[in-house]
C-alpha cells in the first residue's frame, strides 16, 4: 500500500505517488478518492480547485457517474475562505419539481438565505425548467452583482454528465445554463481514459474498505492488480469500489488474488483459455447481467429507455430481470421513488 500525503489547498504542483487529500478542517481527517492517482488529470483537478476556490464563483462539473464528484465540490467548498461554513448536497433525482424549487428558491430557500456556504447540485441535465430559468436568471444577477463589488452570498457547484450541444435543441435551458458556466467548468475523465491511477485508487480503497469492515488490511497480487489495470470500469470509481468490497468481504488475509474477481473483469481481455477451462454460459450471463446492470442505473432504473440501449424489446429485459430475481441475484437500482 502507498504512503498517505496529507495535502492542504492550495494545491502543490509536484505530485507525490499517493494522491490523497485531506480535508482543510482542522478536526476532519476524511481523504478523497477523486485525488487519488499520478495521472496529469489528477494535477488539472487540483488546479482547478485552486482557482475556483479563490474566486467564489459558480462551477461545473462535466463526467460520468461514478466519479466522485459530490467529493469534489466538498474539496472546492473546503479550499475556500468560507469552508467553516456548511455544504449542502442537493440530490435533485430525489425530488419532485415543486420539492426542489422550494428547497432552492422558496421562502426558506437555501439560495435566498443561506450565507457563505456551498450548494451541490446533480444530475445538471434533468433539473425542471422552472429550476433552470431561475438558477440561470440568479447566476446573472450575481454576475452583475460581483462587478459592482458585490460579493455572492454562497458558492454553486453543478454536476452534469454531458455538455455536448447534440441535446441542445431538446433541452435548451439546461444547455444554456451549461454555457453560462463553461468558463468555470471542468471535465472530468473516465478511469479507462486514466489507467494509470488505478492502482494506486485500488490500494487507497482496499484500505478504506477493510478498516470500514474491521478487516485485516489486504493486498492485491499483481496478476489481479493487471485484471483490475485492464478493465474498462463504466461506472468508474463506484464500481470499482464495490469490486474491491466484494473482493476483500471474501479473501483470507494476507492477499486479494485474481480467482476473487467477477468473472466480467476476469475474462474481460482473456487471450488464452486456462488449462482448466472456463463456464462459457456462465461469464456470457454474468456479462450480459453487468450490461443490463449498466443500462438501467444510466436510465436511471428506467426499463424501456435501458432496453432501447441494449437493443431489446422491453418484455425481454423484464423476464431476464424476473429470471436474476428467482436465481437469488436481483438488480436493485435505487430510484427517487424508492428513496
Amino acid at each position: 500500500m502507498s504512503s498517505e500525503a496529507m495535502v492542504m489547498p492550495p494545491f502543490p504542483r509536484t505530485q507525490p505517488k499517493s494522491q490523497r487529500l485531506e480535508v482543510a478542517r482542522p478536526d476532519s481527517s476524511r481523504l478523497f478518492d477523486c485525488f487519488i492517482g499520478v495521472s496529469p488529470h489528477i494535477a488539472e483537478l487540483k488546479d482547478f480547485i485552486s482557482v475556483q476556490a479563490s474566486v467564489f464563483r459558480p462551477a461545473l462539473l462535466v463526467g460520468e457517474r461514478g466519479l466522485r464528484q459530490e467529493q469534489i465540490a466538498r474539496a472546492l467548498h473546503q479550499a475556500g475562505e468560507h469552508r467553516e461554513e456548511p455544504f449542502f448536497a442537493v440530490n435533485a433525482r430525489a425530488l419532485s419539481e415543486d420539492a426542489l424549487h422550494q428547497l432552492l428558491f422558496g421562502p426558506r430557500g437555501m439560495v435566498e438565505n443561506m450565507r457563505r456556504g456551498a450548494i451541490y447540485i446533480n444530475e445538471l441535465i434533468d433539473l425542471p425548467p422552472l429550476v433552470l430559468e431561475r438558477l440561470a436568471a440568479y447566476i446573472e444577477e450575481q454576475r452583475w452583482g460581483a462587478r459592482v463589488g458585490r460579493k455572492p452570498l454562497h458558492r454553486l457547484v453543478f454536476a452534469t454528465e454531458s455538455d455536448s450541444s447534440a441535446g441542445a435543441a431538446e433541452n435548451r435551458l439546461a444547455y444554456g445554463l451549461i454555457e453560462q458556466l463553461r468558463s468555470s467548468s471542468f471535465l472530468l475523465k473516465p478511469l479507462r481514459e486514466r489507467s494509470e491511477d488505478i492502482p494506486y485508487l485500488a490500494g487507497h480503497l482496499a484500505s478504506q474498505v477493510a478498516r470500514r469492515l474491521g478487516k485485516e488490511e489486504r493486498e492485491i497480487t499483481p496478476e489481479a492488480m493487471r485484471m483490475l489495470f485492464e478493465y474498462r470500469w463504466e461506472r468508474n470509481i463506484d464500481e470499482l469500489e464495490a469490486t474491491i468490497e466484494s473482493m476483500i468481504a471474501n479473501a483470507p488475509p494476507p492477499l486479494i488474488d485474481e480467482s476473487l474477481l467477477p468473472d466480467r473483469i476476469r475474462y474481460a481481455a482473456l487471450r488464452t483459455i486456462p488449462a482448466s477451462g472456463i463456464d462459457l454460459p456462465g461469464v456470457v450471463d454474468d456479462y450480459e447481467r453487468s450490461l443490463i446492470e449498466t443500462a438501467l442505473r444510466q436510465t436511471g432504473g428506467n426499463q424501456t429507455k435501458a432496453s432501447q440501449l441494449l437493443g431489446m424489446r422491453v418484455q425481454t429485459l423484464n423476464m431476464k430481470l424476473k429470471r436474476y430475481a428467482e436465481l437469488n441475484r436481483p438488480i436493485v437500482i435505487r430510484t427517487p421513488a424508492a428513496k
